[in-house]
């Protein structure tokens, strides 16, 4: 994995304001990464150690992190931006899913509310809209991760769709979320351009 985004992660980049979009796609490759770990596992036990190296390598000091992984140097560039708790969060969310066959509903549940933490809560934070995007964070990550491993999720998510943060400083956010319900190309560029 070389950390290179999926199209609607790319639109979502693409309209988030210059000074965190570098941490926003960090981010979002970071994901993509573990969630790379968690598909080949073969053995649980080497994923978690995966899993364990990026979290040991979060909380070094920056000079004396492990050379040679583009993600963990992009990291350094992109100052404090991205927080350590945010870091554990994706990492913690990702370790949940390892060594099962079928995930259990509480795992499930709570990888979500992890994983959307990081990624939409920080987006969320940068963006100063000081707007509660927990319900929409969760479902986005419930969804995705339903879409990236069918055959793992016992159960669905029948909960209502939360309403798309209408703002333009949050449409990244909304584009993620649509991504995930099925709307792809003209409908999601549509989305992005209006945010209907």
């Amino acid at each position: 994995m070389n950390g290179v985004l999926l199209p609607p992660a790319n639109l979502a980049v693409a309209y988030t304001p210059v000074a965190f979009r570098p941490a926003f796609t960090l981010l979002l490759q970071l994901d993509m990464r573990f969630a790379d770990i968690v598909r080949k596992a073969r053995e649980p036990m080497i994923a978690q150690i995966k899993l364990a190296w990026w979290r040991d390598a979060f909380a070094t000091e920056p000079v004396l992190r492990p050379k040679g992984e583009p993600l963990l140097q992009s990291l350094g560039a992109c100052g404090d931006l991205i927080s350590p708790s945010a870091l554990e969060d994706l990492v913690s969310a990702w370790e949940l899913m390892l060594g099962e066959d079928e995930w259990a509903a509480q795992d499930v549940e709570a990888h979500a509310a992890l994983r959307g933490r990081a990624i939409f809560g920080s987006y969320a934070a940068w963006s100063g809209e000081g707007c509660d995007v927990s319900s929409l964070s969760h479902r986005w990550a419930h969804d995705a991760l339903s879409a990236e491993f069918p055959s793992k999720l016992s159960v669905p998510n029948n909960q209502p769709l939360p309403a798309l943060p209408k703002g333009r400083k949050l449409r990244p956010l909304s584009i993620l979320a649509m991504s995930v319900r099925k709307v792809t190309g003209f409908r999601l560029i549509c989305h992005a351009l209006t945010g209907w």
